[in-house]
């Protein structure tokens, strides 16, 4: 990664093509007179007091040596991948595997049970039949006609997932794909917290930041939890029960809306504007 600053605009090199990061719409960025943009006597709480994660705090940790791999299906249980560059899909398919510090170029798909995915930069990740997975620090990086996220029960149940402090951005669609910074068909226990959703603005193929939709049984006990959350059509697209979603900070670049679904039960609380602090009101 390569990081420059022009004119007060962050610009991130990834894989050689600059990304422009909004930071214009989230917490830490001040007016000429030095207060947060738009912040006033109505808001909750200072949004300078924290920040997204994004290229410093997400992927490989700077100075890390790679080591080309191959792509390809790995199997072998307790399994770790270490320090590796791999250009291509990787299937995961054992049980107690690893992948940290290293990029991946394709798609890595998960159908094993207790793998862990950390400090690691990924075109995309898919969760498919999977239990007990936990990904964090990643970087997510865009893949062609891919959601950035993609947990599915379609080959078996999914359940006790954890997504946490990682970054989505540059969403890359084809004539014929939409996105969703991550798309959820049915799961039993997820965690997503801590991240940042960062889909920029609004395309008309971009369905949600977040998406939960009632398939292959349908999803339960999700938490959505101080994320910061910015565009699609809807930033959130919920279905299910259980559904709480607390503590999140909201860009402007929604099209339609922060929230649309029937998720039953469904709770709110916390949820703010990121530029300016201010309480949001999802229902």
């Amino acid at each position: 990664m390569v990081v420059t600053a022009t004119l007060g605009l962050l610009a991130v090199l990834v894989g050689g093509v600059a990304v422009a990061s909004r930071l214009d719409l989230l917490p830490g960025t001040a007016d000429e007179a030095g207060a947060p943009n738009g912040c006033d006597a109505g808001c909750d709480e200072d949004p300078q007091e924290s920040s997204p994660p994004e290229d410093s705090s997400t992927g490989v940790p700077a100075g890390t040596d790679l080591v080309d791999t191959e792509p390809g299906t790995f199997d072998e249980d307790g399994l770790v991948l270490d320090g590796v560059t791999i250009s291509g899909d990787v299937l995961l398919t054992g049980s107690d595997q690893t992948l940290r510090n290293s990029r991946v170029d394709g798609h890595v798909i998960v159908r094993g049970t207790d793998v862990t995915l950390e400090d690691s930069e990924l075109g995309a990740l898919s969760i498919s039949g999977a239990q007990g997975v936990v990904a964090s620090r990643l970087e997510i990086f865009g893949l062609l006609g891919s959601d950035g996220f993609h947990v599915t029960s379609d080959v078996g149940p999914v359940r006790d997932v954890v997504i946490e402090d990682s970054w989505v951005h540059s969403p890359s669609v084809t004539p014929e794909s939409h996105y969703d910074g991550i798309q959820v068909r049915g799961v039993q226990g997820l965690e997503i917290r801590g991240n940042y959703f960062d889909l920029g603005p609004w395309e008309e193929p971009y369905t949600s930041a977040i998406l939960l939709q009632q398939a292959n049984g349908g999803n339960s006990d999700v938490l959505i939890d101080g994320n910061w959350i910015d565009g699609g059509g809807f930033a959130l697209y919920v279905g299910g029960a259980d559904v709480v979603v607390t503590n999140n900070k909201f860009g402007r670049n929604a099209n339609w809306g922060l929230l649309h679904g029937d998720a039953d039960p469904f709770t709110e609380e916390g949820n703010t504007w990121a530029d300016t602090g201010e309480a949001v009101t999802l229902q």
